[in-house]
């Protein structure tokens, strides 16, 4: 069932505090629903999303297309909640892995979990060890000075491989954005854009959603001589 466009903007309004006491009870009650679902009906676990449509983008759309590509062996996600717990299962076969600072959240990690913040990556893997990073809903909601997502991002050009993929979503509204990104960030800029067959475009702006979630696709470019 799809949610109405009065649902979404509720919603919306509720993620925008999230440090309230009614966000935070919002957010056990999802995982108290997802623990029942696992228990009495494990077969609706994957079911079980978000439906709007920058989350139906990345399950029906993007994590398919690199699930199919047997160039990304090794893949990063960033950020994990019940909503995400199912993405493990779009990579079988592959070396898939998820980092999250919150030590609550660690249960919705995948088999290889680091609980700690991306800013920290370079603690447990070599430089360019990933095929493929997806960095979606961090940036303004837990990454949020320039100087966090400066080292963020520098971590992800150092620990992705050359011709690597970062996946950028973030929501293009002010009180989500602590900073204008694309345009101030450096580390960001060492990247080149990516054209991302499925969408045809390097920069995907989510039809309908009030947070204007856009996902923008980078690569790591080849290093030159010197």
């Amino acid at each position: 069932m799809k949610m109405t466009n009065q649902t979404k903007s509720w919603f919306s309004s509720i993620a925008m505090n999230s440090n309230s006491i009614f966000y935070k009870s919002f957010k056990e009650i999802q995982h108290w629903v997802y623990i029942l679902v696992k228990t009495w009906l494990p077969g609706l676990v994957r079911q079980l999303r978000y439906n709007f449509p920058d989350r139906i983008v990345m399950e029906d759309i993007i994590l398919p297309y690199f699930a199919s590509r047997s160039e990304f062996k090794k893949i990063l996600f960033v950020g994990c909640d019940w909503y995400t717990k199912h993405y493990q299962t779009y990579f079988k076969g592959k070396e898939y892995w998820t980092i999250e600072i919150d030590k609550e959240q660690s249960k919705y990690g995948a088999k290889n979990h680091i609980n700690d913040g991306i800013q920290n990556l370079g603690k447990y893997v070599e430089n360019n060890y990933f095929d493929l990073i997806i960095f979606n809903g961090v940036f303004g909601w837990g990454v949020n000075t320039k100087e966090d997502t400066e080292t963020s991002f520098q971590q992800c050009f150092q620990y992705l491989r050359e011709e690597g993929i970062l996946v950028f979503g973030w929501n293009d509204i002010p009180d989500a954005k602590p900073f204008p990104v694309l345009e101030e960030c450096g580390n960001l800029q060492k990247f080149d854009s990516y054209f991302f067959p499925p969408l045809s475009t390097a920069q995907y702006l989510t039809p309908e959603t009030a947070m204007r979630h856009t996902f923008n696709f980078y690569i790591k470019p080849v290093a030159t001589a010197k």
